[in-house]
């Protein structure tokens, strides 16, 4: 009970860290783009509609936040997911995801073997489409 007492804190402290990271990033990348006079309008934490209602003018830089934005959704209802009880636990075999993929992908449904078999899975599937396609 105390081992899954601290992989609880220690996921915990994964998640949370992670999502300041990308909040922080979101806040920093807004700035450079609004300017400084307005840059007192980041204090608080930014949803899609906030980031929906600035206007950036360049697509790049729209898909870089609306990517980050997922990101920190993801993390998000991961977090929610440990207070459940049910994070960190492959969504394929049950298994535990190991702490060190969950670091480099806090928001990882899927161990890194179901992961792979997922992919491979994917690959075998995009080959066939494209060799039907050639074919027809």
């Amino acid at each position: 009970m105390v081992k899954t007492e601290e992989r609880h804190q220690r996921l915990k402290e994964i998640l949370l860290s992670k999502k300041a990271e990308v909040e922080k990033d979101i806040r920093q990348h807004l700035a450079r783009q609004i300017g400084p006079e307005n840059e007192h309008r980041l204090d608080s934490v930014l949803d899609q509609g906030d980031l929906s209602s600035i206007d950036m003018g360049e697509g790049v830089d729209l898909a870089l936040l609306e990517m980050r934005n997922k990101i920190r959704k993801a993390i998000t209802l991961a977090i929610l997911r440990l207070d459940e009880g049910n994070y960190g636990y492959c969504e394929e075999c049950s298994g535990e995801i190991e702490e060190k993929r969950l670091k480099v992908m806090p928001f990882a449904q899927l161990c890194i073997i179901c992961q792979r078999k997922k992919e491979e899975l994917e690959k075998i599937e995009r080959e066939e489409s494209i060799r039907d396609t050639d074919s027809a």
